[in-house]
Order: C-alpha cells, then structure tokens, then sequence
C-alpha cells in the first residue's frame, strides 16, 4: 500500500500564451481548460499529458534554473514519433537543453531529453520502457538536504517503494510505476524554496492509506497545511485531501476520491461558493485569488 498515481503537477510561469503554445505546439500536450480569477482574469490553464493534468501557473517566478537538475517535472510521450518531434522542436527553440539520451536495460527510460522551459522550470521528455505508456505524467525528481531523512518520509509516510539510483538521483515508484526522485544538495536552491504560488505536485492514495497517511506525515517531519479547498465548499462527497510541505519544502498534495469528480466546476460558481464559505468565517478572497497579482 502507498500512494498509487501520480495526479497532476503545477508549476509557475510568467507568461501563459507563451506557455500554452509551448506545450501544445512543441511538446506536444492537449489544451484542457483555463481557470480565471474572481475578476475574470487568468489563473493559469491546464493542458493534459494523457489523463495527466499539468498546471500552467501565474505569476511566476524569478528565479534562474537551479544548477542541481531539479526540481525537474518528466512528461512520457506515446510514441517514437512523438518523442522525435517533441525533441527536434524543443532542439531548435534556442532554449537551454541537454542531449538525447539512450538509457539502459535497467532503466525504467528507454530514451530521454532534459531541458528548461521558456520559464526556466526544469523538465523532461521520455520514453517510459516500463510504467504507463502513452502519453502521462512520467516523474518528477525534488531536491534534499538529507538524503536518509527523505528516504524515510517517502517510504514510511507516503509508502513509495525504492528503486534504484540513476544520473545520481534516488527513484521511488507508485504503484502504477510512475516515479518520484530524490536528488542530494549541499543547499536546497531557490527554485525549491521558492517554487511560486499553487504550484505543486499532487499524488493519488486510497482512502485507507489516506487515514495512515494524515498521521505518518506529520511525524516523518512532514507539515499539514489542511486542505483550503474543503473549507471553500469545493469537495465533492466524499473526496478527502490535504496540502503539505516534504522534509525539503516542496509543496505537495494526497487525495482519496469520493464517487463524484469536481475538476471543471465553472469558476463562477466556484468563486460564489468560495466568497459564500469564507463570509462565514469574517474572511475574503485574497488580492491573487482577485486578480490583482497574477501577472
């Protein structure tokens, strides 16, 4: 038992027509929908990896590339032919990139690209030779300060089963073989530190692991930040979820889903529920959740 998938992933950036037209012209992703503001404006929007959302995120940051690799988000393409056109785009954009690599037999890849996006996330195209095929969400690798406490948090707290090491990152598997790695700094970078508003990385579990896992979080060194959204009136029946901080700061998700699915409730009548809730409790929306800091 662990968390079995992972969901989605949500990283910022400065310029969403850029980004929209990046990751479905260049990489290769499917527009799904874009969120608004309370005032109308752009939140960011989603494009989809297979079933896989990926979160396009206002406002961004500014910050450079981390000089470790990571954090650094992987997108599995479906095909040869996909992978070759993804990789000849993002070859000939003049942003900065590695080289094709042929892994090996023990390599959960068969064939990889690594390279910074027009907002100087980290990322990654593949070939999975294991593990969802098509397109999806392939991994995501975090930086650490201490390897062995990490180790810890992510087997004992969210149950995922080590794997192996490659290019000096420690690899973690779900249960469908999708794959969280680990990669040990002397300093955690900025990029890590300050990884930008609502941007972060989503894991699904069961809802029995979801009671082991409210507990183990905590006391693996983890911090539980609740789940907003639940208060906002935002969950379907049955749905539990909560945001955290890892060991290493990074800001992530576990959900145990009900029998209904609320991912494309409209936005208006996601910000009349969310206004309704909090007028409750004597709070507003913020001036980001308005619309006044999101680009």
């Amino acid at each position: 038992m662990g968390a079995q998938t992972l969901d989605h992933i949500a990283f910022p950036v400065r310029d969403l027509p850029r980004s929209e037209k990046f990751y479905q012209e260049i990489v290769g992703l499917t527009f799904h929908t874009q969120r608004k503001n309370a005032d109308g404006s752009p939140r960011h929007t989603y494009v989809l990896a297979g079933e896989n959302i990926v979160g396009l995120t206002l406002p961004g940051v500014q910050i450079p590339p981390s000089e470790s690799g990571a954090p650094r988000y992987a997108i599995a393409l479906g095909s040869e032919e996909e992978f070759h056109a993804a990789a000849k785009g993002i070859l000939q954009s003049g942003l900065r990139c590695g080289r094709i690599v042929e892994h090996g037999a023990g390599s959960p890849w068969s064939r990889s690209l690594c390279f910074d996006d027009p907002d100087d996330n980290h990322m990654e195209i593949c070939l999975r030779r294991n593990g969802p095929q098509g397109p999806s969400v392939s991994h995501v690798v975090f930086e650490t300060k201490d390897l062995a406490k990490t180790t810890r948090f992510h087997t004992e707290a969210l149950g995922l089963h080590p794997i192996g090491e490659e290019r000096g990152e420690k690899l973690f598997r779900f249960e469908n073989d999708q794959i969280l790695g680990i990669k040990e700094v002397a300093e955690l970078s900025e990029r890590t530190k300050k990884h930008g508003r609502a941007c972060h990385v989503a894991f699904n579990v069961s809802q029995e692991e979801f009671d082991r896992m409210l507990v183990a979080i905590p006391e693996r060194g983890g911090r539980s930040l609740g789940d907003h959204r639940s208060e906002d009136g935002l969950r379907p029946p049955g749905e539990r979820s909560i945001y955290f901080f890892d060991t290493d700061n990074n800001y992530l998700q576990i959900t145990a889903h009900g029998e209904e699915n609320w991912d494309l409730l409209p936005d208006d009548e996601k910000w009349r529920r969310i206004q309704e809730n909090r007028a409750k409790i004597g709070k507003g929306i913020s001036s980001f959740d308005a619309g006044k800091k999101s680009a």
